[in-house]
């Protein structure tokens, strides 16, 4: 297990001459309070305060005048990939914690910060049981899930080695199955090739916004692929929550770190084995924990990821040719509709041009 510092042994967080004249005018008073003052301003940033940064920032930086919150918004829209990292290095000791700066890019209400959880486990934990509360409230029938740790894609900002980065969060499982995801989908678009094409309420004002109406053109297989779609949509649910399991009945905890990184985006994506490697991360050391799990060979993790892919793949064509065979089209099932309206200004108005 990792040797565990007192709070007071932490690592002193450094700004950019930028981002400490930014603080300065927005509340000078920030560099008098103690460690665990500004740690708490930190993670819960009133929202006048962050625009004042974020706006004496995009005019120090890039010369870009705002003067309300939407216009921030549309400043971060209209930066390029190196604009958007620098910026988001120079926020990150006014927005992180710890040794790594780490900051977690995810809603946790009005009421929590990510200082209410000491590790990894803790906040996944917490996540899952609402999610799990929220499906049994929304579905009567639901059939509540084991807990097996449930890190899916979570978006990161920190410190790696001095340097800034994305990062993004899964369980092993999890990655598994985003993988099986795009590569079922990729399968079966060879086999029916289809496209999204405008319907014809797209773009009509309602509510305050625009309504989405996108349809699937299959060239008249479209009843074809959409079973084909609810086959693999339910196949690869249950090989989820099967990995899950096997990654969970697992003695040993570990990560995968995959340095995924392009040119002017650094990124990378940790991988965690099950709950007991997340017990063994805290926020506040974030990087050292994960180092002390890693796991370097991912020879078991192809080989997991190649023989799931093997199955997907005799599963989806062998779905393709039965329902080639036997499927009636002319059966429609019922389904519940859905209206997906898009607020104005939202930053997606490009969608209805």
């Amino acid at each position: 297990m990792a040797l565990r510092l007192p709070f007071y042994l932490h690592s002193t967080i450094p700004m950019t001459p930028e981002l400490k004249r930014a603080i300065i005018k927005t509340n000078p008073d920030y560099f008098s309070w103690t460690i665990k003052r500004q740690e708490s301003y930190r993670v819960n940033i009133p929202e006048i305060d962050r625009f004042e940064i974020d706006k004496y920032l995009l005019k120090d930086l890039f010369r870009i005048d705002v003067a309300n919150s939407e216009e921030v918004d549309d400043a971060w829209r209209e930066l390029d990939e190196q604009q958007a990292a620098r910026i988001n290095l120079i926020l990150l000791p006014i927005m992180g914690i710890g040794e790594d700066l780490f900051f977690l890019n995810e809603h946790l209400g009005k009421t929590q910060t990510i200082l209410d959880f000491e590790t990894l486990y803790d906040y996944d934990v917490d996540d899952f049981e609402y999610q799990e509360s929220a499906r049994a409230k929304d579905n009567t029938g639901y059939v509540r899930q084991p807990y097996c740790g449930s890190l899916y894609l979570s978006w990161v900002r920190l410190m790696i080695d001095g340097k800034f980065s994305y990062a993004t969060l899964s369980m092993v499982a999890g990655y598994i199955y985003s993988q099986l995801e795009a590569f079922g989908s990729n399968l079966i678009d060879r086999l029916i090739p289809h496209k999204y094409v405008h319907g014809k309420n797209h773009g009509k004002p309602e509510s305050n916004g625009y309504l989405m109406d996108f349809k699937i053109n299959a060239g008249g297989l479209e009843p074809q692929l959409e079973e084909l779609r609810e086959r693999y949509y339910n196949y690869t649910a249950k090989s989820y929550q099967r990995l899950l399991q096997e990654f969970d009945d697992q003695t040993e905890a570990y990560v995968h770190i995959l340095d995924e990184s392009k040119e002017n985006e650094p990124h990378h994506h940790f991988l965690f084995s099950n709950k007991k490697a997340l017990k063994e991360i805290r926020f506040r050391s974030f990087m050292r924990d994960c180092r002390a799990l890693s796991r370097t060979d991912r020879s078991g993790l192809l080989e997991c990821l190649e023989k799931e892919k093997k199955c997907l793949s005799d599963y989806i064509n062998s779905q393709y040719r039965d329902i080639k065979k036997n499927f009636d089209s002319k059966i429609i099932k019922f389904r519940k509709k859905r209206k997906i309206i898009v607020k104005k200004d939202s930053g997606l108005d490009q969608w209805f041009d």
